[in-house]
């Protein structure tokens, strides 16, 4: 069966057409025990063209970054950047310094990140600047001030499940290498063998509470923040394990990262205490200022990746760089205090986190596509979020990667248990409409589901015709 693709750019979607394709999923018998919201809105009349529910308060899972990522947007800038700062504390003699090399955490989530491989390595920046003061010798400490962001770094609304796993990474005011490490080992019978990091985490405990399953697996992990420990629980099989988690500590990882680089790279490295107090021409020296990526580029990482941890920073900023506690409860605070100043009515929303994992977060249709609706309306510094967003491509359903939608639209997907929401914006260039498509609790598969989303915004947007 092949499909040609009718689109409707330059025709506008009437009420009754789109009506009829909402209620149409609205009313599925799939949704018949469910919680559905649908909102479709014309951006250029700032109305509602059809909706399901649109007021009605749904579970929104990783839909709600968009919200995180509008609001940095509208308050930072997208040409804000994280500014993280190191510096020589103690005196330098010829080619030796003795002190501390201090760095000061500014929230910054994309330190050392995998998903930004050509920004600056603040490793290699530290050692050039070294480099350039002649320095070839160091005794004293690397320290890390950590303090911008209170503990505790993961969100009190979060399950305690999510925690040790590499989604759920929380968030500090130092960040390093995305926060998480590979748990490597092998199991023997309940027993663990060469239980390691890699990258090396020094401090962090690795705890066995498995049983054997012969051959069967079934790990669960958990976090022990105060230990710090990874705690291993349920059954595993003889086998090799590669396990990518979250730390604790990511301080830790990037102190041992660092002074393995500067022995490797020629410099006499030696670790003690030193007191600074009695060197007669200690000082503070600035060293090296790291930038980050542009928030526009973060956020274009997060949306396409749904990147929690990169989530909760932009949110904990929205409140530090506004004057505020950089927790995510007064960066929520900041959120709903801004889309009131906007004249959008924020009852239907109940945020808890900025990333969408806590599933006490719900948010409207109506909500979602009104927000959505000013920022395709109000760009900041010329950047508008849906410049931002990913191609829907295949991430609905099967029948739009045959339609030209898949990439003349943008989308924001969301998941967990009991939970798809999708938000975008069609055209995808220069978008027309704004929508929000939230289901909780639906009979069936999730594929089903996807299928029947799919069928619903090709209803709106353009019509499929059998050849």
């Amino acid at each position: 069966m092949v499909f040609a693709f009718v689109a409707m750019v330059g025709q506008a979607l009437t009420h009754e057409v789109a009506q009829k394709a909402v209620e149409a999923f609205g009313t599925d018998s799939a949704l018949t025990h469910g919680s559905v919201t649908v909102a479709v809105y014309d951006i250029d009349a700032d109305t509602l063209v059809a909706g399901f529910n649109p007021d009605m308060s749904c579970i929104t899972a990783s839909t709600m970054k968009t919200v995180t990522s509008s609001s940095a947007l509208c308050l930072l800038g997208p040409n804000f950047t994280f500014k993280t700062r190191v510096y020589l504390v103690g005196e330098q003699k010829g080619k030796k310094f003795k002190g501390n090399i201090h760095i000061v955490g500014a929230g910054d989530p994309t330190l050392g990140s995998v998903f930004f491989p050509n920004s600056p390595d603040i490793v290699q920046e530290i050692i050039g600047k070294l480099k350039e003061k002649g320095i070839e010798k160091i005794e004293g400490e690397i320290t890390v001030d950590s303090s911008m962001m209170p503990s505790p770094a993961s969100n009190g609304w979060w399950e305690v499940g999510d925690l040790a796993w590499s989604y759920g990474m929380g968030i500090h005011g130092f960040n390093f290498f995305d926060n998480r490490s590979n748990l490597k080992f092998t199991a023997k019978d309940g027993e663990i063998l060469n239980a390691r990091f890699e990258p090396a985490v020094p401090g962090v405990q690795i705890i066995n509470r498995l049983k054997s399953a012969k051959n069967e697996d079934n790990i669960d992990l958990r976090l022990e923040e105060a230990d710090p420990a990874i705690v291993l629980y349920g059954t595993a099989a003889n086998r090799d394990y590669n396990m990518r988690v979250a730390i604790p500590s990511p301080s830790a990882l990037f102190i041992d990262s660092l002074s393995r680089a500067l022995v490797a790279d020629g410099f006499k490295l030696k670790i003690k205490p030193v007191k600074l107090e009695k060197m007669k021409k200690a000082v503070k020296a600035d060293l090296v200022v790291h930038q980050s990526p542009t928030l526009a580029a973060i956020i274009t990482s997060l949306l396409d990746r749904s990147d929690n941890m990169f989530t909760e920073g932009v949110l904990r900023a929205v409140a530090y760089y506004t004057g505020h506690e950089a927790t995510a409860a007064a960066g929520v605070q900041v959120v709903d205090s801004l889309w009131r100043s906007k004249g959008i009515d924020t009852r239907a929303v109940f945020q808890r986190d900025g990333s969408g994992l806590a599933r006490a977060n719900k948010i409207s249709g109506r909500f979602f596509a009104q927000m959505l609706t000013y920022m395709a309306k109000h760009p900041v510094d010329g950047v508008t979020l849906s410049q931002l967003m990913p191609p829907v491509r295949k991430r609905i359903g099967k029948l739009i990667p045959q339609t030209p939608l898949a990439e003349n639209m943008v989308v924001k997907s969301g998941s967990m248990n009991a939970v798809q929401s999708f938000v975008g914006y069609y055209p995808a260039n220069h978008p027309k409409y704004a929508w929000a498509l939230i289901a909780n609790n639906w009979n069936g598969t999730r594929a089903d589901l996807r299928n029947k989303m799919d069928e619903m915004l090709i209803s709106l947007f353009g019509q499929p015709e059998i050849e």
